[in-house]
């Protein structure tokens, strides 16, 4: 990427995103100098590192409010964009380093030299019984906001149904490349083509959970701030999994008021695994198609966090 915007070659509308917010986004201003922007598919960590970041930035500090009213989801389809374009606008003008977050493909997001661009993955078969779980507890009322928003602009008066069997989900999930809601393996695919951009840093959830540490420090050199100015044992404590979740309402997007409760978005974290709850048929199909779509090199960092090794 030279010295320019990157401008989006598409816009993505779905059930739970919108593209399109960021035009308003770059007619207000755009990017400036020092912007961060989490961009990861669904449960891959996002909230996980928005908060590493925020806590990166306050140095340990523990800011008012919640991390959503600071940190917010533009492309979110139901948001309140005038909100939070209003608060990211007031950031700038306070010249304060702004993180915004998105679910989007790269193509579909304005790549700006002047922003760092943080994507995260996971396990795409983790991702999926998490991403289950958590549009499950959508409440009713978000429910039928998503579904009267994309009724109204797609046409289709078909509801977004999440059925309760999560085997079902996953399936239908993979088998229709995303269930219109995230297509993982497409996110994963643009965002990859970026990796060896000097302003674009892949993270993986894997890496959080065996080295946070170490993950954190990488984090903060990439901003540009000497991990050594850190009070890093505050950090990690303010970015474990238990601190979070106890603190639920602060964390999770929205404050959680588009759920059962801000704790279900917690749910099991850094226990989740696969093999325990998906079957060994789906475990092979989700690979395979994986291998297919991403190729060798993509598909193993996706599931490790770590490059193919050689030979």
């Amino acid at each position: 990427m030279e010295n320019q915007l990157l401008a989006p070659t598409r816009v993505l509308r779905d059930y739970l995103s919108d593209s399109r917010v960021w035009e308003d986004f770059l007619a207000q201003g755009g990017f400036v100098e020092s912007d961060i922007v989490v961009a990861d598919p669904f449960k891959a960590g996002t909230t996980w590192t928005q908060r590493i970041v925020q806590q990166i930035l306050h140095n340990g500090e523990e800011p008012d409010g919640g991390l959503s009213d600071t940190s917010p989801w533009l492309d979110s389809s139901w948001g309140d964009h005038a909100g939070m374009l209003k608060v990211l606008k007031e950031q700038r003008e306070a010249g304060m380093r702004r993180v915004m977050k998105s679910h989007l493909p790269a193509d579909a997001l304005p790549i700006a030299p002047e922003a760092r661009y943080v994507f995260v993955g996971r396990n795409g078969k983790d991702l999926g019984i998490s991403f289950h779980n958590y549009l499950y507890n959508f409440n009713p009322a978000t429910m039928e906001t998503i579904n009267k928003i994309h009724a109204e602009w797609s046409g289709d008066p078909k509801p977004l149904v999440i059925p309760e069997d999560m085997q079902e989900f996953f399936d239908l999930w993979l088998d229709t490349n995303g269930y219109q809601c995230c297509d993982l393996l497409d996110i994963m695919k643009t965002w990859w083509a970026l990796r060896n951009e000097p302003n674009v840093l892949l993270l993986h959830y894997g890496e959080l959970k065996r080295d946070l540490r170490g993950q954190i420090a990488r984090l903060a050199r990439f901003f540009s701030i000497d991990p050594a100015s850190l009070r890093m044992d505050l950090i990690v404590e303010h970015c474990s999994f238990d601190y979070m979740s106890e603190r639920a309402e602060k964390m999770a997007p929205f404050g959680g008021s588009h759920m059962s409760s801000a704790k279900a978005f917690f749910h099991k974290g850094l226990k989740r695994d696969h093999r325990q709850e998906l079957t060994p048929e789906q475990v092979e199909r989700f690979d395979r198609v994986a291998l297919e779509k991403l190729g060798p090199e993509c598909a193993h960092w996706l599931e490790k966090g770590e490059t193919l090794p050689a030979g």
